[in-house]
């Protein structure tokens, strides 16, 4: 029964989640009847339930046929990830384009209307081109390199034996979890690129309104080509996440290296003297008009700036606890 439950388990996975129990009760009866008239036929049956398995297949191959078509694209143990990432990242990099250019024009208006709306056109389509070739050509390293990729000419050597353990509960990655990440470090990716004009100080005390920006713009352009750098970093280790499934000694200690050069630009970048606005926060102030003058004198940049630090370093420091203690406890099983 162990071997029948890795089995279905491996197929059901690949399939989508409202298909999942019906498949896994449809399936089950299979092997119960091929497996009845294996031993029928006088063979054993410890032995029939082997010869019922590699007569189905490899797993992914069979789930490839319960999706009911043929996918070719990445290759059939990626291909229905690969587009449920795909659907994700264009939704969310063109929703996102959208709204915050949106936000731009109501904000700050535009002389020529007719120009803006092309441009946001062009860079929409930019913007979902690139998406999906970063996509694309990242499922395919995955493809090309990944220990459990599926030589399609050689399945029929498949060993039921080989299929992985069922991963305890503590160890599955719900899909929910890295496709939420992925959603929020698009939106990342594209306010980053606004943030100098979007984050500021807002209010209504003269025609038309004010704005006063929170960042000093030259300096934070410095760092945009590495903040959209890291974040693609972090979308790879997303993906990756999803594609695996399961918390590995690897992809733990992988996810927590990647976050390394998030923290570093983390540190750099808000320890720089110029990076926010001085304006920003003495036009604050000046708004309140029931602000105790002291409040003037705070450093508050500098509180700012290492608020933000020690809220990095505080996430890292218990991401870093978690993979310890799961890589302990998975050395010690070994």
């Amino acid at each position: 029964m162990e071997l029948i439950d890795r089995y279905v388990y491996a197929v059901v996975k690949h399939l989508p989640v409202a298909q999942r129990a019906d498949i896994d009760k449809e399936l089950r009866g299979l092997i119960e009847d091929m497996t009845a008239e294996t031993v029928a036929s006088g063979q054993p049956e410890k032995t029939a339930i082997d010869t019922v398995l590699r007569k189905l297949g490899h797993p992914t191959l069979l789930a490839a046929q319960y999706r009911g078509a043929e996918q070719h694209l990445i290759g059939p143990g990626l291909y229905y990830l690969y587009v449920l990432v795909l659907k994700i990242v264009l939704l969310a990099t063109g929703g996102g384009l959208l709204i915050a250019m949106l936000v731009n024009l109501l904000v700050h208006g535009s002389e020529a209307p007719v120009q803006t709306v092309l441009e946001t056109i062009g860079s929409l389509f930019t913007g979902l081109i690139g998406a999906f070739g970063w996509v694309t050509l990242i499922f395919a390293a995955i493809e090309r390199y990944s220990p459990e990729k599926i030589d399609v000419a050689k399945s029929e050597t498949f060993d039921p034996r080989d299929l992985p353990e069922i991963p305890r509960k503590e160890e599955r990655i719900h899909p929910a979890d890295p496709i939420a990440s992925m959603i929020f470090i698009l939106i990342a990716m594209i306010l980053a690129n606004f943030v100098p004009r979007l984050v500021g100080l807002y209010w209504t005390g003269m025609p038309g309104g004010q704005m006063v920006p929170l960042f000093n713009e030259p300096v934070y352009r410095l760092y945009l080509p590495f903040i959209l750098a890291t974040l693609g970093i972090a979308m790879i280790k997303e993906i990756a996440k999803l594609v695996t499934g399961r918390w590995t000694i690897a992809l733990s200690i992988g996810a927590l290296l990647i976050d390394i050069p998030g923290l570093i630009l983390t540190i750099v970048m808000f320890n720089h003297p110029g990076l926010f606005n001085p304006d920003f926060f003495t036009q604050m102030f000046a708004l309140i008009q029931s602000a105790d003058p002291m409040l003037l004198g705070l450093p508050l940049p500098s509180f700012l700036a290492r608020t933000i630090i020690g809220l990095a370093l505080f996430g890292f420091a218990v991401d870093t606890i978690k993979t310890v203690a799961m890589v302990i406890r998975k050395a010690i099983k070994l």
